[in-house]
């Protein structure tokens, strides 16, 4: 959290975080347009539309009449080969929604995912709140939450959400949930000597 008293603004990050093509910049790319400020939103993308370092945008919430928070979103690629990038997007985050892919077949991809996840954490050696959106439930062959959380070893305290990225099904719930924990967290880190 970076708190600005000239601008009085609040900067949160937020970081979209999963495996490949698991629907993290459609997630993204859903939340922005409802909230209607797509062109807030940037995508660096390779020549076959897929993310190769990262989205990255601004929502604007206001906290007062004169205060702001800026709650600053991107998503680290799952690309394997674009690896690197992902330990740097993750720096400074303040929350992260993890985009976890329904599908049973890929719920290796989601392991190795989830455990890269919790080593870059451990190293950064401070908590981080973060909320689980297990998408693509509206496609054949999905696993529900309890296989997800016995398969990655999820604490109780992360909350999972069922998602549809794709209609938005539950994104805004989610973002909502890690936005409150996010701030909740980085306030009390900020107090704390």
């Amino acid at each position: 959290m970076i708190i600005d008293y000239g601008n009085r603004t609040i900067g949160l990050k937020i970081v979209f975080f999963g495996p490949a093509m698991s629907g993290k910049t459609t997630t993204i790319r859903w939340l922005f347009s409802e909230l209607g400020i797509t062109e807030k939103l940037t995508s660096i993308e390779n020549t076959l539309g897929r993310t190769m370092f990262c989205d990255f945008g601004t929502i604007p919430c206001n906290l007062s009449d004169s205060w702001r928070i800026n709650a600053h979103i991107w998503s680290a690629t799952g690309q394997d080969f674009y690896r690197s990038t992902r330990e740097v997007v993750l720096v400074g985050a303040d929350g992260v929604v993890f985009v976890a892919d329904s599908q049973e077949h890929l719920l290796d991809e989601n392991l190795e995912s989830w455990n890269e996840l919790m080593a870059m954490i451990i190293e950064g050696d401070r908590p981080l709140p973060i909320v689980v959106c297990l998408n693509k439930q509206d496609l054949p062959d999905t696993i529900n939450e309890e296989r997800l959380r016995e398969h990655l070893n999820l604490p109780l305290s992360v909350p999972v959400f069922r998602s549809v990225a794709m209609s938005g099904f539950n994104v805004i719930e989610a973002f909502q949930l890690l936005f409150q924990q996010s701030m909740r967290t980085s306030a009390m880190a900020q107090t704390t000597p």
